[in-house]
């Protein structure tokens, strides 16, 4: 498996694995309905950017859906990760496991775009 699936459907089972522990109480952003439902409001975004990274990961490479599928699954992983560290910059708190979380969903989409793109261009690259 090339190293950009892998990267992917490791992050998307990670947020599978992450959303049924929440479900299940098992784990927790922290104490307060509030916090509960910013959480959750992510939930939606979350779900689009897994079926979006797991479609893309059974594609076919060269299927016509599959640049745009894995240009969304990674915006949206992207978009998952900034708008938790915007609001942990905003909220002014510090939690390394939120932190270090939710900078992979920002930065891992921005990495592998870079390198897809550079592929194409025809410039070396690892993923």
């Amino acid at each position: 498996m090339k190293t950009r699936k892998v990267f992917l459907v490791i992050t998307d089972l990670g947020l599978v694995v992450y959303w049924t522990l929440t479900a299940c109480g098992i784990i927790s952003v922290g104490e307060g309905e509030w916090l509960k439902a910013w959480n959750w409001s992510f939930f939606p975004l979350d779900l689009l950017a897994i079926i979006a990274g797991l479609t893309w990961s059974l594609l076919p490479k060269q299927h016509k859906w599959a640049t745009p599928t894995y240009a969304t699954a990674l915006a949206f992983t992207h978009a998952a990760g900034l708008m938790a560290i915007s609001f942990f910059v905003l909220y002014a708190t510090w939690d390394a496991s939120w932190w270090l979380v939710n900078l992979w969903l920002v930065l891992m989409p921005l990495g592998l775009a870079i390198a897809s793109m550079r592929k194409r261009a025809g410039q070396p690259t690892t993923a």
